[in-house]
């Protein structure tokens, strides 16, 4: 019997899916199309570059940055490989988690300032294996910071050669496994674990809150914070298959989600607010809500819900506010 991880969970969903359509991801002025083969062959390439860089099964990384599609890609690697990620909401919690570690971390960050600020710390630094960027910014190819764009280059060159392995090492890791320690920075007693096992089932939950979702479905996210509702909304359109666009920023955000049109949006609740005080229109009525965030919006899923006078504005636009339970356990 196999082994229920992401690894294999991965696997069994690209073998039902085919060369369907997963996510889009703006690239310039237009948008690239992102299929499930894909997205199986950038994880693996990652995978390749984690494991030559000395990362195995129970290796910790801490990731400081926003839940951004490299993001998730780099987590799924490090899951498939048997890896733990440490979520950090800022570089003062990153410090914490570095410090009350037993053994050392690789770290994963957003922004070159703060990985070189860990990695070069005359004391933390030591404890950092290796940094990486979720983000395609250039930096020499050498330093101990590597670009997202040169781990998925460089580990897909050794594919052929790990492919093997990567296959052998994400089949076997246990169920029970740990996968994300949320608070890993504070008192053990404030540490909250999930295993692959848990997260798994945590899916399958939040897929049974939403009902039916056709793989027609397009949904939209926007999850800068480190809670688990951030942290694992965007692994539902792995579950349900539906097709999905990640904002980088809230920049992007705002740029995109007209093109976008989605019918589910997955916003964190401080997020909320926010958005409809943006696009509220004139006097904040919300007349033009609906239209500036798509036209065919349905559904807001959130962790905590928007205050009720907010809720109704986006009611009156036929647009649904869900607290997604199942995925808001840790804040």
């Amino acid at each position: 019997m196999k082994e229920r991880n992401f690894h294999n969970f991965l696997r069994e969903k690209t073998k039902e899916n085919g060369s369907r359509l997963l996510f889009q991801k703006k690239d310039g002025w237009s948008w690239k199309q992102i299929t499930w083969p894909d997205l199986a062959t950038e994880v693996e390439s990652i995978a390749c570059f984690l494991l030559n860089s000395g990362f195995s099964t129970g290796s910790r990384i801490i990731v400081l940055s926003p839940n951004t599609l490299a993001c998730l890609f780099f987590e799924l690697a490090v899951f498939t490989l048997g890896g733990i990620s440490l979520p950090a909401r800022n570089v003062k919690e990153a410090r914490a988690v570095l410090e009350n570690s037993s053994g050392n971390c690789f770290f994963l960050s957003a922004s070159t300032d703060d990985a070189r600020k860990l990695a070069d710390d005359p004391i933390l630094g030591e404890k950092i294996e290796k940094a990486f960027l979720s983000v395609n910014e250039k930096i020499p190819v050498e330093e101990k910071t590597v670009s997202y764009s040169n781990v998925v280059k460089f580990g897909f060159l050794s594919r052929k050669k790990l492919k093997d392995e990567i296959d052998a090492l994400g089949s076997s890791v246990n169920k029970d496994s740990a996968a994300v320690i949320f608070n890993a920075g504070g008192a053990l007693a404030e540490n909250r674990s999930f295993s692959h096992g848990d997260i798994l089932d945590l899916l399958c939950l939040s897929e049974q809150e939403l009902g039916a979702v056709s793989v027609e479905d397009q949904t939209f996210s926007y999850l800068p914070s480190s809670g688990s509702f951030s942290k694992f909304a965007n692994l539902l359109n792995l579950q349900t298959a539906a097709r999905g666009a990640i904002a980088e920023d809230t920049q992007d955000f705002f740029a995109d989600v007209p093109e976008i049109m989605p019918v589910m949006l997955f916003l964190a609740g401080a997020e909320i607010e926010n958005v409809v005080n943006r696009l509220g229109g004139e006097n904040g009525s919300g007349e033009n809500l609906r239209n500036a965030l798509g036209g065919r919006l349905r559904l807001l899923l959130t962790d905590v819900p928007p205050p009720e006078r907010t809720r109704d504005l986006l009611l009156a636009q036929n647009i649904s506010v869900v607290e997604l339970k199942s995925l808001s356990v840790v804040p």
